[in-house]
């Protein structure tokens, strides 16, 4: 008896994971402002963060554009919210096996007439630890945004 209990109690967990509701008022977080948490799950692309902010020789429209095109080709990722002609966007990506959301909020940010900024917030919600999962992530699709914006 015991034993069936444990079992579904793990099941209803490991669909927790999967199908947890992910409220924008929590997980939409503004990279250029955003204060990291202490967990070592996360990874923030600005200025002061862990990487600067990357520049673009392009218009913000342009790169949000280019930006979306990358997001919404990867594996599992759905836009969760955005704020309206702000270029902010939040998107998530769930893990193959496990179905774990992580978040990635993007800001677009004019330099001038033709260069923006990205600014990216990349983080876990579950777990401690991401095995770094989080930075590869935000360095796979700068380089592949790269490649959108040289065409």
């Amino acid at each position: 008896m015991l034993s069936w209990f444990l079992i579904a109690v793990i099941v209803a967990a490991l669909l927790w994971f999967r199908f947890a509701p992910s409220d924008p008022s929590v997980w939409h977080k503004d990279p250029a402002i955003v204060q990291k948490t202490a967990k070592p799950n996360q990874f923030l692309m600005r200025d002061g963060g862990d990487a600067a902010a990357e520049i673009f020789d392009i218009s913000p429209a342009k790169l949000a554009t280019a930006f979306h095109k990358v997001a919404m080709s990867q594996p599992r990722v759905s836009v969760l919210t955005e704020a309206d002609n702000d270029y902010w966007i939040t998107y998530v990506q769930r893990s193959k096996l496990m179905g774990y959301p992580d978040y990635i909020s993007i800001r677009i940010e004019p330099v001038d007439a033709n260069k923006s900024a990205l600014l990216v917030y990349s983080r876990s919600r579950f777990g401690r630890s991401d095995l770094g999962v989080n930075k590869a992530r935000v360095k796979d699709w700068l380089g592949q945004l790269r490649n959108v914006v040289a065409r």
